[in-house]
């Protein structure tokens, strides 16, 4: 069995192999360098011998002979050196190595029947020097060609065959020993030869392997920048890449473009994912991004940018008017019913455009102004589209405003809490205080919470906020008849952080506080924020005997799912209902609805913004026992504990 194996070797030794591209392209390569090298090697070795027999040899063998063969020589070296193959061709490269192959063996037999015919000349010494000649050329040659075994071994054959043959058949026992000697150099070059060039080809085919695993990685590497890029779940691109295009566009853009940054957020989608479960949601927001990309088209850059939000660069639009245009288009759309796993849900969008060069030429001022926009639109004009305009940016240096004043004032003398009563209506007593914020600014004088409680949320200042208030309720409920009841909010970011929630019943125990005196009223802002968190923050309360109010009920999306989770002590009815009751049949019947509801649940219901005496009437007469609002008391400072029963409008 190695015998085949070995001529096979062999066999495959001697072919140019066109089976393998990046080997012919590396054998063109290195001849390319080595072959005119062996020319002059010729050349330098054919003058010696020339030299060695001139006068001894004729002339035409001596001068003549030996000048074509320098011209050969030379003109084939400088043809190698002005050569510029094309190793990108392949066949080109082949077509090379078969001339190479060609003038190998007429190299070899013009040369070696020169050196034989010259042996027939001289005495010992000269023809020794042919012997050297015919040895030490083809052993230099043979190395130039060693790349290339196909010519190197054709030239063993011809020269080194021949000078064996030659000599070995000589009478002179020197000779034949020189012949038996050359013949076994001749099989060690051989070998060498084939074990160069299984070395050679080794090589290079791991190089091969190397630049393939090369490009496969710059390939990967390619395609994770590229999903580095895109958002996985919608396909669309991501935070990354919309920032990095905006700030792309904005550095490349002309004086005339004008192209407008949109922020899209859908209203509703966390209790979507809260009552129909994460893969609901994740199908809810690839329905929308394929619902925005279809109005969009494929050139418009489409990003999500995280949760429920979606980032848009718009270029080339004609007009303010056009962009509204397709923000209400884009915002009806994604106000339609999804279909999600059979189940029919309905969200809506919101959308805030900012345009460049108008309102903002950095991608940061574009972004932040498109977000002011798109908040805006949730809190004035939810599932509609908002363009930024002058006035937003007077809202936003007033924030601004507010932020720095926050940051420098004195909040635990600026900060102080009024008092407002829950009236029982029932009993003509105060049931509750609640305990609101107000800050009088030295900066900017009283400002509303509803104003400065939004911006300490935004730049999280408001758990130092809550923490000075309710500090100062504690200090006020010392005072106090110890049966007095007393509610106060917290916001989303205190209900969902721990670390809060523990520090307000560690206070309420410093200061020796029943803590079933105290109600802590929530929105469902928080339970959107972080539904888990909150539930737990409000076992925690509940567990050491304080209470929890639902505040603003009906305004927000699952509030039902909320009292079913959630052990509600308390439901704040919001004064958008009570306002139009004494005329709207439909405020009645909701307001009816949640009355009952509390009354089935056993828990109580406060009915906000009592301003009328129509109203309380109205209320009254549903069932409404426990009511708050300006027609009994507005808040203030200070509480008169002597004349609390009574106090209502009869």
């Amino acid at each position: 069995m190695a015998a085949p194996s070995f001529w096979q070797g062999f066999a495959n030794t001697l072919k140019i192999r066109t089976d393998k591209p990046e080997l012919v392209r590396a054998q063109v390569n290195a001849l390319t360098r080595q072959i005119p090298v062996l020319y002059m090697l010729l050349l330098a070795n054919a003058v010696a011998l020339a030299y060695t027999h001139y006068g001894t040899a004729p002339d035409w063998m001596t001068i003549h002979s030996v000048i074509v063969l320098g011209v050969i020589c030379i003109a084939r070296a400088i043809a190698w050196g002005r050569a510029r193959v094309d190793v990108d061709n392949v066949d080109a490269c082949i077509r090379h190595l078969k001339r190479i192959r060609v003038l190998a063996v007429v190299i070899s037999v013009l040369f070696t029947a020169w050196a034989i015919y010259m042996f027939g000349f001289g005495d010992a010494f000269q023809r020794g020097h042919v012997a050297y000649f015919i040895s030490i050329t083809v052993v230099g040659c043979i190395f130039c060609l060693v790349n290339f075994p196909p010519a190197a071994l054709l030239v063993v054959g011809i020269v080194l065959g021949t000078f064996v043959i030659f000599f070995g058949t000589s009478d002179n026992e020197v000779y034949v020993a020189i012949a038996v000697n050359m013949a076994l150099v001749s099989v060690m070059i051989v070998q060498i030869i084939r074990s160069f060039y299984a070395n050679f080809a080794g090589l290079i085919e791991t190089q091969n392997d190397l630049e393939v695993q090369h490009r496969a990685m710059i390939d990967l590497s390619r395609q994770n920048e590229a999903l580095a890029l895109i958002d996985p779940l919608t396909g669309l691109s991501n935070r990354r890449a919309f920032f990095a295009t905006l700030e792309e566009t904005v550095n490349s853009v002309t004086d005339n473009e004008t192209f407008a940054v949109a922020m899209i957020d859908l209203d509703g989608f966390k209790p979507v994912n809260d009552v129909h479960g994460h893969p609901s949601g994740d199908e809810l927001l690839q329905q929308a991004g394929m619902r925005l990309r279809k109005i969009l088209g494929p050139e418009t850059l489409l990003a999500r940018l995280g949760g429920d939000e979606f980032g848009v660069l718009l270029k080339g639009y004609d007009s303010p008017m056009a962009l509204m245009a397709t923000g209400k288009e884009l915002c009806d759309d994604l106000n339609r019913p999804f279909i999600l796993n059979g189940v029919t849900v309905q969200v809506s969008a919101s959308l805030g455009f900012a345009t460049y060069p108008t309102v903002a030429r950095s991608p940061n001022g574009l972004f932040e102004r498109a977000d002011f926009a798109l908040y805006h639109a949730k809190k004035n004009a939810r599932g509609e589209a908002v363009l930024f305009a002058a006035h937003h940016e007077t809202l936003i240096r007033h924030d601004s405003q507010i932020e720095q004043a926050l940051r420098k004032a004195d909040l635990s003398k600026e900060l102080s809490l009024h008092y407002q009563p829950v009236f029982d209506i029932q009993t003509g007593q105060v049931s509750s205080v609640e305990a609101l914020a107000r800050w009088e600014s030295v900066l900017m004088g009283p400002v509303s919470p509803g104003t400065f409680f939004p911006v300490a949320e935004k730049t999280g200042q408001v758990s130092f906020l809550t923490r000075v208030l309710f500090e100062k309720l504690l200090r006020d409920m010392s005072s106090w008849p110890e049966k007095l009841p007393v509610s106060f909010n917290l916001s989303a970011r205190d209900i969902v952080l721990s670390d809060t929630v523990q520090w307000l019943i560690d206070e309420i125990k410093n200061h020796k506080i029943d803590p079933g005196r105290l109600t802590f009223e929530v929105t469902e802002t928080a339970f959107l924020r972080d539904f888990e968190a909150a539930r737990t923050s409000i076992r925690y309360l509940r567990e050491h005997g304080a209470r929890i109010a639902l505040d603003d009920f009906g305004i927000g999306y699952s509030s039902l799912r909320y009292v079913h989770e959630l052990e509600f002590d308390v439901l704040k009815v919001d004064r958008i209902f009570v306002a139009p009751i004494p005329h709207s049949e439909r405020s009645r019947r909701i307001v009816k609805t949640v009355l009952d509801m509390c009354q089935n649940l056993g828990i109580d219901c406060v009915l906000e913004g009592i301003e009328s005496e129509s109203q309380r009437d109205v209320l009254t007469g549903m069932g409404g026992r426990l009511m708050q609002g300006y027609f009994f008391a507005k808040p203030e400072r200070d509480i008169r504990l002597d004349g609390l029963a009574g106090t209502s409008k009869d």
